[in-house]
């Protein structure tokens, strides 16, 4: 028997539990509720019993199994008996299959700890092959995988882009449109680090029942078998994967695969390789997710917030524990639910019951995170000794171990307020009446690392002056010169050292808003029917931003426009934007007010809302992915972990985004999309010209808030410290009102700072009595790492495979583990 058969049965357990409108729960695809589905993994089990030469690999996710385990627990222990006999095997790894291209560093990496946690605790089983229905890749992953035991990989059934190094690339579809020669048929993929893993070129049959089809299906692996017999002695590599949703494996579906065997991958592809071993190298990456600008960007939102909270959290705690011995809180519940909406069909179109519950989950995460947060910082408070200051005095704590400059907001009960350091000197300092008294006040803090710092509000301060404002407005600071028109958007943005105009003068001008009205131009038969062609709609009515009179308000802090205005009768909108003078970006903030609007068809993204920033120059296209940074090209989409630039290498200009993540630069426009909604079934995976079933209403609704910050810089990312900016808008410290006290602690404390730029930190725990510090390198070049310490004692730099090193190669993934203590170090090399 030639032909192996690798089936990859790849459970919607989430999805049919959580989402009662899913058309995954229709016959034969799914079934109409999780009783019934979980008896058809039982009729699963059994006929591998019963059928010797049957093996079924399992693409479960660990959070599904934790779900199986808590609904039918005997189902789970025979699933679990059959993978310790070698006649399951369990693919992939993560905790909820997400798509790791749009997820942040701490996201990826914990998506594979807590998921092989549980592969371990509940399987007893170690994942070894990375074997994934959806996409989920990107160009660090093969460090990743290494580092957590996964030794395999294989292509993908959705879109992805293989490019051999310096030898070309190809778009893989769906996996119908090329051909893998047998012999030829591994390749290794490496990471940015040079981390290798196997990749196994296979040919993949989709193999999931279709349910909107009224005839007879026909079956693809015989014509798979009728293909190759055509092709003869060309033939395709003789593993054949398959990655069905969970379909049922009776008789009749095993008298159709009679002439294949059945193979688990942990046990052909080491014997295939063996055989024929890698002979090139390759890239893996993908350009595409279900972020299409439609629900899933309000979830990305959601998301990202969430873990911005529980990484303070964390780092707090670790602060906590450093000063006072204080035992930090757990934050795994939190970090659970994380990344339990992070998995790949919370994200997918048609799943609004299932995104509905997960923004819920994330906000409530949000709200534990931000508790414990709290927590540890009022018991260091409870101990400072800051009684000498005048003022009420503010706390300050940096949760990364980099220097800051970046902007704080807090409120206190002070009609003037001034905001000075310890040493008297006052800070930029807006103050904004609110209601009952209370003052919003914001200012510039500059912080070392990771630790504390103490600053006191002070009467004396000047209230901002707001005015109507009627005509281009011009801001100027020492970094650059903008000229701003009333609708919001910039005509100029000038670099002030070089004098070097930063944006285009097309058409289109920076921070344009465009959108396209799409009311009933798609279809939306809300009846499951036979799937149709796509047709491509008529284009439908342009948008227009159509601003009110605009506002300005001026103070030590800056210049803040604001304009409010409609896009159309169903789309009301307000822009903010905040010029400082001591900080080198622009931050700007939309608010929207949708009602049930209908922006944009889903294949056509220049249809969809975007914001525009067209750029006076030609330049390379850089952007953060996690743990590392990648060079893309224009006219494609790119998902950008926090950040992209674009630079000539004499100017540039830096984007900074809060959890929009679809990007692309067309005719030198960088392009960032916001939202996306219709009431339509001409949506899908990109994959086939075909319509969904049914229609979904994904028309727009309620209040949004889009936020991102624009960086004109000389030079390129690197000497520009984009990182550094960025880390400072997304992750700035977070200040807390305390009283006048005697304490035993100091005032202000630095416990580690890393004084090299090109060392990223992503996060600070406690972890076995240690703190550890969890960073990576963007070097060009082998660097050791330099840090500052104070109460701290570095123990070990260790690399994710858990080897001892003094030094970090260019995007490499390390741990410091430091224990708490009274030595106080200066910069040195780690030993």
């Amino acid at each position: 028997m030639y032909w192996k058969l690798a089936l990859a049965q790849h459970p919607m357990y989430l999805l049919i539990k959580e989402d009662s409108q899913s058309i995954e729960r229709l016959p034969p695809w799914g079934l109409p509720g999780i009783e019934p589905y979980i008896e058809r993994v039982k009729r699963n089990l059994d006929v591998i019993r019963q059928n010797p030469a049957l093996k079924i690999g399992y693409e479960w996710s660990g959070l599904e199994l934790e779900m199986l385990v808590a609904d039918a627990p005997k189902v789970f222990e025979e699933l679990r008996a059959l993978a310790q006999e070698g006649r399951v095997a369990f693919y992939n790894g993560t905790y909820a299959q997400p798509h790791l291209q749009t997820l942040s560093s701490e996201a990826n990496y914990r998506q594979f700890e807590f998921g092989m946690r549980v592969y371990r605790e509940l399987a007893g089983k170690q994942v070894v092959t990375y074997a994934h229905q959806e996409t989920s890749i990107h160009d660090q992953a093969p460090q990743l995988l290494r580092a957590f035991g996964l030794e395999y990989a294989v292509l993908p059934l959705f879109p992805c882009t293989l490019a051999w190094l310096d030898e070309g690339e190809m778009l893989l579809l769906d996996q119908f449109g090329h051909r893998f020669v047998h012999g030829h048929e591994f390749v290794n993929w490496v990471g940015l680090d040079g981390s290798i893993v196997p990749l196994y070129l296979a040919r993949t049959v989709d193999d999931t029942p279709d349910v909107n089809k009224d005839e007879a299906p026909s079956d693809p692996f015989e014509a798979f078998l009728t293909e190759q017999e055509i092709i003869g002695r060309l033939h395709e590599p003789p593993i054949v994967l398959s990655f069905p949703d969970l379909i049922e494996t009776d008789d009749d579906w095993l008298a159709r695969r009679q002439e294949f065997e059945f193979v688990l991958l942990d046990e052909a592809l080491p014997e295939r390789m063996r055989k024929y071993p890698p002979q090139s190298r390759a890239r893996l990456y993908a350009n595409w997710s279900y972020i299409e600008g439609l629900r899933a960007g309000e979830l990305s939102r959601t998301n990202r917030r969430a873990e911005t909270s529980a990484l303070r959290a964390e780092a707090l705690g670790a602060l906590a524990y450093s000063v006072l011995g204080r035992a930090p809180a757990s934050t795994d519940a939190i970090w659970k639910t994380i990344l339990k909406t992070q998995h790949h069909d919370v994200y997918g179109h048609g799943k609004e019951e299932l995104k509905d519950k997960a923004i819920g989950w994330l906000r409530e995460a949000e709200a534990a995170a931000t508790r414990l947060a709290g927590s540890a910082a009022r018991a260091i408070i409870s101990q400072l000794d800051h009684a000498g200051g005048v003022g009420q005095p503010v706390i300050v704590f940096n949760t990364v171990p980099h220097a800051q400059k970046a902007l704080l907001v807090l409120e206190a009960e002070i009609a003037d307020p001034l905001v000075v350091d310890n040493r008297g000197t006052s800070l930029p300092t807006e103050a904004i009446p609110q209601a009952d008294g209370i003052t919003r006040i914001r200012f510039l803090a500059e912080t070392g690392g990771f630790g504390y710092q103490a600053y006191w509000i002070r009467s004396g301060g000047e209230e901002a002056a707001a005015e109507e404002h009627d005509g281009p407005l011009t801001f100027e600071n020492e970094f650059y010169r903008a000229t701003l028109q009333p609708d919001g958007t910039l005509t100029s943005l000038v670099l002030q050292q070089s004098a070097a105009e930063v944006l285009g003068s097309e058409a289109t001008r920076a921070n344009q808003l465009t959108a396209m009205d799409s009311t009933g131009l798609t279809p939306s038969n809300h009846e499951l029917h036979v799937r149709e062609r796509y047709q491509r709609p008529a284009a439908g009515p342009a948008l227009h931003w159509a601003p009110a009179a605009p506002r300005v308000r001026r103070s030590p802090l800056g210049t803040v426009f604001s304009v409010a205005g409609h896009m159309g009768p169903q789309i009301a909108a307000r822009l903010v934007m905040n010029f400082y003078h001591h900080l080198p970006r622009i931050d700007v903030s939309w608010h929207f007010e949708f009602e049930t609007a209908s922006i944009g068809t889903f294949y056509n993204d220049d249809t969809k809302l975007s914001v525009h920033w067209p750029l006076s120059f030609a330049g390379d296209i850089h952007h953060d992915i996690a743990f590392g940074v990648v060079q893309t090209r224009d006219e494609r989409p790119f998902f950008p972990a926090s950040w992209v630039d674009i630079s000539d290498g004499e100017r540039g200009l830096a984007y900074m985004h809060h959890g929009t993540l679809k990007h692309w630069v067309s005719a030198g426009t960088l392009v960032n999309l916001f939202a996306y909604g219709e009431d339509t079934e001409a949506m899908g995976g990109r994959r086939r010209p075909y319509n969904w079933p049914k229609a979904f209403d994904h028309r727009l609704r309620g209040q949004h808030r889009i936020k991102y910050a624009v960086y004109p810089h000389a030079g390129n990312w690197r000497s520009a410290d984009v990182i550094g900016v960025a880390r400072s808008y997304r992750t700035p410290p977070i200040g807390f009102l305390a009283d006048a006290q005697s304490g035993t602690l100091p005032v202000n404390l630095e416990l580690l700072q890393f004084s090299n730029p090109e060392i990223v930190s992503t996060a600070l725990q406690v972890v076995d009595g240690e703190v550890v510090c969890r960073l990576y390198s963007v070097g060009e070049r082998i660097m050791p790492v330099r840090y500052k310490t104070q109460r701290m004692q570095a123990r070990t730099l260790r690399s994710l495979q858990d080897e001892q090193i003094d030094q970090l190669t260019p995007f490499q993934i390390a741990t410091i583990a430091l224990a708490p203590d009274q030595t106080k170090l200066d910069f040195v090399h780690l030993k």
